[in-house]
């Protein structure tokens, strides 16, 4: 994000929701990431991603991603903490006829939303990890451990590698995400993959299980 939209996020209550007010959303593409599809449909990993339970998208925007991820198996919940968000992916949801059985969004907290029942079975999370100040890192990955059960999946789109110190989004590396997810996932993949034309080389795609 530009100076402009940081400064919003910094130091508005509501600053994620100011963003959507002036349909300020550079990181919402509209589309499903084309990592994630690369993943779940091309890639020999594929074989891993869970085909039936849960899904969860945080920090979904209009939903993209969750449309993509929810279908008769796979109920696919977007989690975002902008009712503007919300509100147009529930309209999109609408006009796409995608029934409540495979998608479903919440203006909840991340860290404290209520879980549902058997927990998550995947996860993706591609703008919320660098999104969020990184002193909350070690909650992010303390709740991804207490809402993963045992052989679920984390996928986590690790964006934007680098080293800069303003934000959002924030730098991540490779190591970050290591040394947050080591002691409770394997790591079942880290790789290069397709992105958004705006990102390419800015970003590695990667697979952990819950141990």
């Amino acid at each position: 994000m530009n100076e402009y939209t940081q400064k919003i996020v910094r130091e508005h209550a509501d600053g994620w929701n100011e963003l959507w007010r002036q349909s300020i959303h550079p990181w919402d593409k509209g589309v499903p990431s084309p990592a994630l599809i690369e993943v779940i449909e091309q890639k020999p990993i594929k074989e891993q991603i869970p085909k039936e339970g849960n899904v969860l998208v945080p920090g979904c925007g209009r939903g993209p991603d969750v449309f993509y991820l929810g279908n008769a198996n796979r109920k696919a919940y977007g989690l975002d903490i902008s009712p503007i968000a919300v509100d147009q992916a529930r309209q999109l949801q609408k006009e796409k006829n995608i029934p409540d059985s495979q998608a479903e969004f919440l203006v909840d907290d991340f860290f404290t939303f209520k879980i549902p029942e058997g927990g998550f079975q995947l996860i993706y999370d591609y703008t919320f990890f660098c999104a969020i100040s990184p002193d909350l890192r070690p909650a992010w990955a303390r709740r991804m451990a207490e809402i993963i059960p045992k052989d679920g999946v984390l996928i986590t789109l690790m964006f934007p590698l680098g080293d800069h110190t303003d934000g959002p989004p924030f730098a991540v590396s490779v190591e970050t995400y290591q040394s947050f997810l080591d002691a409770n996932f394997d790591c079942l993949l880290i790789d290069d993959c397709t992105s958004f034309e705006a990102r390419s080389g800015k970003e590695k795609i990667s697979v952990w299980r819950r141990k």
